[in-house]
This record gives C-alpha cells, sequence and structure tokens, in this order.
C-alpha cells in the first residue's frame, strides 16, 4: 500500500478510537477500538503490510526506548514516599497477579499463553512489546494472545474499579457529614524539582523539543549500552525505564520530557501498531478460540489481585474497596486513575467542598497506583518474565 494512505488510515482509525473513549468516558478504550476495527479491516481485505508501508513499525523500533525513557521521568519520587502504603500494596498486588496468571493460570491453559499474558494483564503497552519480542518464536497465536490481553483488560478493569471508587466515597461521605474527615488543603498539581541536581537548568530559549528528544536518545543509547554489557539478560526497556527516573532527579532530563517536546502522541502511535500487527494473521476462528484463556487469565489475575490488596491494604487499615481498587489500576492505568475518581466524587457528592473532600483522599492514591502498577511493576516484572521464555 501507498505508504501515505496506509498512515492516514492508521491515523483515521486512531482517530476514531479517542472519540468512542472520549465519548463513553473510557470505558471503551482505544485500544479496543481500533483493535476492533483493524481485525474487521483484515479480515475483509485490509492488507496485512500496511503498518510497514505506513514506516510506523521501522518508526517504533528506534523511538520505543524514548519513550520508556520519557515514562521514567513522569515518575515522581516525592509522591511515591508520601504514598508508601499504596505503592506497597499496588507492588504486591500486581506481582500477584503476573505470578498467579503464569504459575495457577499455567496449570489450565497452555504455558506459552500464561507467561505473555501474565505481565501484560499486570500492566500495559510496554510490557507486551517486552513480552512479544521474548516469545516471537511461540507462535503467531501467543502474541494474538498477547494482543486480546491487552485490548480487554480495560474493558473488564474500569467498571470493577469505579464500583469500588463509589463504595470508597460513599464511605467517606459518611465521614464527612459525622465531621471525621474535613477539607484538607487544595491538591498541587506543579511539576516535581530534580532532588538531586547535578546538572544545571537549561535556559528556556535553549530547551527546545530538538534538544529534549536528543537529551532522550543519549539516555536510551546508554540503555541500550548497559544491557549489551549484560549480554541482554537485563532487558533494555527496563534499565530505560530507571535511568529515566535517575536523569530527571539529577537534572539531566525534563519531567514528561516527550510530553514537553510535542512528540508523545506520535511515538505511543507508532509502538501501538506493534499490539495491532498480529491482527493480521488472526481469523474469528482463531480469537473465539481464545475466549476460554483469556477468561481464565484475566479471572486468576483478579482473584489474586483482590486477595493480596485486600490482605495487605488490611495491614494498613485501609478499607477493602480502596485497596482492591488500587490493585485493579494495574488493568487499565493512566488517563483511567484520574477519570474514575473524577466520575465517581462528581457522582456522590452533594456540592463541591464535598467532592473535593472525596478527590483528596481518593485521587492521589488511584494515580499514584496506576503509575506504580503499569509503569514500574509490570515493565521490570515483564523484564524478568521475558527470561523465562
Amino acid at each position: 500500500m501507498n505508504g501515505l494512505y496506509a498512515l492516514t488510515i492508521v491515523m483515521i482509525v486512531y482517530a476514531l478510537g479517542d472519540m468512542i473513549a472520549t465519548k463513553t468516558k473510557a470505558i471503551i478504550s482505544m485500544l479496543f477500538v481500533a483493535s476492533v476495527i483493524f481485525a474487521v479491516g483484515f479480515w475483509n481485505g485490509l492488507p496485512a503490510t500496511i503498518f510497514a508501508d505506513s514506516a510506523l513499525q521501522g518508526f517504533a523500533s528506534v523511538t520505543v526506548g524514548l519513550l520508556l525513557v520519557h515514562m521514567g521521568t513522569t515518575i515522581k519520587l516525592n509522591d511515591l514516599l508520601k504514598e508508601w502504603k499504596t505503592v506497597v500494596i499496588v507492588l504486591c498486588s500486581t506481582i500477584a497477579i503476573c505470578l498467579g496468571v503464569y504459575f495457577l493460570g499455567g496449570m489450565l491453559i497452555d504455558k506459552a499463553m500464561a507467561l505473555i499474558g501474565a505481565p501484560i494483564l499486570g500492566g500495559g503497552v510496554v510490557a507486551f512489546v517486552v513480552m512479544s519480542d521474548a516469545l516471537k518464536n511461540a507462535g503467531e497465536s501467543v502474541i494474538v494472545f498477547g494482543s486480546l490481553v491487552l485490548v480487554i483488560q480495560g474493558v473488564v478493569g474500569f467498571p470493577i474499579a469505579s464500583f469500588l471508587c463509589k463504595k470508597e466515597a460513599l464511605r467517606l461521605k459518611g465521614q464527612i457529614a459525622s465531621g471525621e474527615l474535613v477539607l484538607n488543603k487544595p491538591l498541587e498539581d506543579g511539576a516535581a524539582k530534580p532532588a538531586f541536581r547535578i546538572f544545571p537548568k537549561t535556559p528556556e530559549d535553549y530547551n527546545g523539543p530538538n534538544y529534549l528528544i536528543a537529551k532522550l536518545a543519549i539516555v536510551a543509547c546508554l540503555a541500550q549500552w548497559l544491557s549489551g554489557l549484560t549480554g541482554g539478560n537485563v532487558n533494555m526497556l527496563v534499565i530505560c525505564l530507571i535511568l529515566g527516573v535517575i536523569f530527571k532527579e539529577i537534572g539531566f532530563l525534563d519531567e514528561a520530557s516527550l510530553i514537553k517536546a510535542n512528540g508523545f502522541t506520535f511515538v505511543i502511535g507508532a509502538v501501538l501498531v506493534n499490539v495491532f500487527a498480529s491482527l493480521a494473521n488472526t481469523t474469528p476462528a482463531l480469537v473465539l478460540s481464545m475466549i476460554k484463556p483469556l477468561a481464565v487469565v484475566v479471572v486468576i489475575g483478579l482473584a489474586c489481585c483482590a486477595v493480596v490488596s485486600i490482605l495487605i491494604g488490611k495491614i494498613f487499615h485501609q478499607s477493602w474497596y480502596m485497596s482492591c481498587a488500587l490493585g485493579v489500576t494495574a488493568l487499565f492505568g493512566f488517563p483511567g486513575t484520574l477519570i474514575v475518581p473524577t466520575e465517581v466524587a462528581k457522582a456522590v457528592a452533594d456540592n463541591e467542598e464535598e467532592k473535593e473532600v472525596i478527590l483528596q483522599n481518593i485521587l492521589p492514591k488511584m494515580i499514584i497506583a496506576g503509575m506504580v502498577s503499569v509503569s514500574i511493576v509490570s515493565v521490570d516484572f515483564a523484564g524478568v518474565m521475558a527470561n523465562w521464555a
């Protein structure tokens, strides 16, 4: 297919997915919509080479490292320290999802499917990229299964998280009525300053998009070199994430560098084609045959998440609603972790002050939970599990 035509079709599908996600308040994700459109398109003659023809696959292969370094720059160490109980709950529940799906699910379904599904259910796109590369020799059906886990997790996770957050909001509303809970200072949303600045701050006149991207690329190259020193045993993308955190804290990288450079949308759009590319080799019969293993992965993953998050939450004297909601963030991450508590607070509160109190007690925890599960634990655990292939 002509490269420009291919790129245009992909962008139109993404745009339709974004519109439906916005209309449904992200209950139906862009990933789900785009996956359905591409799958039906491939079954009806859409060229299987569309992603290669659009040049997005090649672009993704050299920019995925930049994306992971960028993700590292969005992790705020101060926030993690403040919400350390949330971090522990989510760390334990996400690991429980991964290990539960692999060991328990592996007794009921194909071991390779359990392996690829485990960190993907506990994370997202980056976990898929890591695991699909590690299991590329396991057969196309295994990669397709990983894609299905990725696109279905949000559809399952959103309503569960919404229900749990609503229960928590109603509990908090009772505490507000009794005077036990009051409004604190407004939520702060400022950019975090580097904790251990070594590099001087770059003057804004020189800190343009190209400079920001160049610094991301330098750090990604360093990660690739370090991964090479380990013989590839430590995944390059995991190192990218860790270096992103470190180099942001010492002042070399800006927070959310790729967004600041206006490059995030195109890079993430390119990386996503790796999710959809496997759909070109599917048939309706193949997808239907994966409903059972998909159900096994989701049910076992959610059960392990619930048991562990509630148990750890009890130790920290958290309500089981909130603890479980924090664990479930692994299935969708940001912006769902912003949308769910915001919509719940709006629906439950009787006035603006009550709404703000509810948000102060739910929103920060949900944001941190999604960041820890999707951006940290699942990526690192995918790097570990990739060596089990």
